[in-house]
């Protein structure tokens, strides 16, 4: 807990200082919108917000990819991502893997996209059946599968 209250006052420390130095500037009056008129050049607060802004953006893809592969929720570690920057993303990398579960419908040991072949033919009719077929669909004779179903193998089938 002390450790994350220190990430976040560390953070918010590092977020205002480009904030407080815009403070102790003279105020001059601007004549275009966003100070067009003055100079061809872009203010360095503009320039952090940008950087910030990209930074988040890619802290918080990675922490999303991250938090799907260990079980944790996307889109909430997208936000600490985007928010925190590389402090969130380490916070992420040092929480334990959640227990995955297949999705509703899908039986335990299906929770992949099952891989697929190219069909083989009956040596006694010639009709094309799925390589880890044990029966023919055309004729019913038996058939050697070249493999194992992903069914089979999760017990779904018999």
């Amino acid at each position: 807990m002390l450790r994350k209250t220190c990430t976040v006052i560390l953070c918010l420390l590092a977020l205002a200082a480009p904030a407080a130095q815009a403070l102790q500037q003279p105020a001059q009056p601007r004549g275009a919108f966003l100070g067009a008129g003055e100079s061809a050049g872009m203010s360095s607060i503009w320039f952090w917000a940008g950087v910030y802004v990209v930074a988040g953006l890619v802290f918080g893809a990675l922490a999303a990819h991250r938090a799907l592969q260990t079980g944790n929720r996307a889109l909430a570690w997208f936000g600490v991502g985007f928010v925190f920057t590389l402090p969130g993303y380490l916070y992420l990398l040092t929480r334990p893997k959640k227990e995955m579960a297949a999705p509703a419908g899908v039986p335990h040991g299906l929770q992949k996209i099952a891989a697929t072949s190219a069909p083989a033919p009956c040596s006694a009719c010639g009709a094309m059946n799925h390589p880890s077929a044990t029966q023919c669909i055309g004729c019913g004779a038996k058939l050697d599968p070249q493999f194992v179903s992903e069914a089979q193998r999760a017990g779904v089938t018999r």
